[in-house]
């Protein structure tokens, strides 16, 4: 059976060192996480920041609306360094945004919740129920207005690292956390989802890998559930619907840990 996808949303820092110059000192590199030299009155500066924590290519989204018009930034991924090449302005808003991006990475939970909707009732006793204000939201925005829920499971991980899980003994997802953004905002990347096949437990981590149902890139807000809808077509009377949520994980509350499954 081929499955059309249909997808919804509910709610849906600087190390600073002169690179081009003619002095060997403009040229050296400095240490991470540290700023250094000071720059020279002129219309464009070229600067370096090394990240410690973060990928340098996720920092690209959050610096290039701060660049101005004639600003440029490059990678350069055998140090992890972002290249930057504008005005003292620009630079002034760059800084301070780098340093804020680049700290250890957060403890977060996605919540994955595996919902069947109708368009009739539904037969008494079949599944949980999903929270009354989740419920009125889906019949405001959907053409179902009955759900069930099929599987619920969460899973404790953290920014960078990737995660394979079991939902409720009949689903499969698996995802890379991306960095979580200024604007609460995390990426899942490669976000896979599956009905798991008992018979079959080839799959990562253990999890048999049945029919595969979607596979697609994810930007989620924190605290605000997003909500991914599979059916046949728009005018099926049921619909699988994809719950999900991500959180601050209580550990980062307790202060940075190992990470499940181990380091990464």
């Amino acid at each position: 059976m081929t499955v059309r996808r249909v997808s919804i949303a509910l709610l849906a820092a600087c190390l600073a060192l002169p690179l081009a110059g003619a002095s060997a000192a403009a040229q050296e590199r400095p240490r991470e996480g540290q700023v250094s030299g000071v720059p020279r009155p002129s219309t464009f500066q070229v600067y370096a920041y090394t990240l410690r924590h973060k990928p340098a290519g996720d920092a690209l989204v959050l610096i290039r609306p701060l660049l101005s018009k004639e600003g440029t930034i490059e990678i350069q991924p055998q140090t992890n360094t972002l290249v930057v090449r504008d005005t003292l302005a620009a630079l002034g808003r760059i800084v301070p945004a780098l340093r804020a991006y680049d700290r250890p990475p957060e403890d977060l939970r996605v919540e994955v919740m595996i919902v069947r909707a109708y368009s009739r009732p539904m037969p008494q006793g079949a599944g949980g129920s999903l929270p009354s204000w989740l419920e009125e939201r889906l019949r405001g925005l959907l053409r179902w207005d009955y759900y069930q829920v099929l599987a619920k499971s969460g899973v404790d991980t953290r920014e960078g690292q990737e995660v394979s899980h079991e939902v409720g003994g009949l689903y499969g997802v698996s995802f890379e956390v991306g960095s979580l953004l200024q604007d609460e905002r995390v990426k899942l990347d490669d976000f896979k989802i599956w009905r798991v096949d008992a018979g079959s437990k080839g799959g990562a981590a253990g999890i048999g890998v049945g029919e595969p149902l979607l596979e697609a890139t994810l930007n989620l807000w924190l605290d605000k559930p997003k909500v991914l809808g599979l059916a046949n077509s728009e005018s099926s009377d049921h619909a699988l619907m994809v719950v999900l949520t991500c959180q601050r994980s209580e550990r980062s509350a307790k202060g940075p840990g190992r990470p499940p499954g181990g380091d990464h």
